[in-house]
């Protein structure tokens, strides 16, 4: 993406990250959440996402929010690697891509778009939470903070249509939209073969497990096996869960 003076001010709070699989790296942070810099943001995600990647690798990030797995999987797929970064919301798109420049990774491509079900435009809900915009098939954030007409494009569109290198490693977390998401990735998915590794996550046990339900059942009918990650939050107030999905017999 192209940064303009609009977003200047994301740019001056850079802060290098103090340990875990992006340690040394650069992360314009803005005013997420300080494990991030920490380094100690959703840690079994972080040895997931190095433990599934190898040199060379092509990583899709879908809802890449500020870039710090982008971070570390360009770490790990080094400089014949490549990360492409979905990111709708203009701020947080811009920070990834300045997150990359400091960092001195050129392998990071950044789309500031969704990616869902079919390729056009749609409305995100905006929230409060840095990471917590969605769009509107989801349903509204508990904390919305406006709308934003975004263009959404389908991974198999962009990779048909783009040139991108198909994904070795699929990270989403959509905040509610896995769905919409897999569902435009169907090709990518029976073609390339890729892992996944997804976030899952709703206010209370009943929601979650309808949301898992859905995405565990079109995830298995694809030919992928899953196995649950460890618990990067505890159990109390919002719930969240991790899957890493990979193809049977590979």
């Amino acid at each position: 993406m192209r940064l303009t003076a609009k977003f200047l001010g994301v740019f001056c709070d850079a802060r290098v990250i103090a340990k875990g699989e992006a340690a040394g790296l650069k992360l314009v942070a803005q005013s997420a959440d300080p494990n991030f810099v920490r380094g100690t943001y959703e840690p079994p995600i972080q040895q997931a996402i190095a433990a599934n990647l190898a040199p060379g690798d092509a990583f899709f990030d879908i809802g890449a929010n500020i870039g710090f797995f982008c971070l570390i999987a360009a770490r790990r797929v080094g400089p014949r690697g490549q990360v492409y970064a979905f990111e709708p919301v203009p701020r947080n798109a811009a920070a990834v891509a300045e997150s990359a420049r400091l960092s001195g990774f050129d392998t990071i491509r950044v789309f500031a778009e969704a990616a869902g079900a079919t390729t056009g435009r749609g409305q995100l809900l905006l929230a409060h939470h840095i990471g917590g915009a969605t769009l509107a098939s989801a349903g509204a954030p508990p904390d919305m903070n406006g709308r934003l007409e975004v263009s959404i494009v389908t991974i198999d569109d962009a990779i048909a249509h783009r040139g991108l290198r198909p994904p070795s490693l699929v990270k989403i977390d959509v905040e509610g939209a896995e769905i919409d998401v897999l569902g435009g990735m169907t090709e990518t998915l029976r073609k390339y073969r890729p892992k996944v590794i997804y976030e899952v996550d709703d206010a209370t046990r009943e929601g979650l497990d309808r949301k898992a339900r859905k995405i565990a059942e079109l995830l298995t009918a694809a030919g992928y096996a899953l196995k649950p990650l460890p618990a990067s939050y505890g159990n109390g107030g919002w719930r969240v869960e991790h899957v890493l999905a990979q193809p049977v017999g590979a």
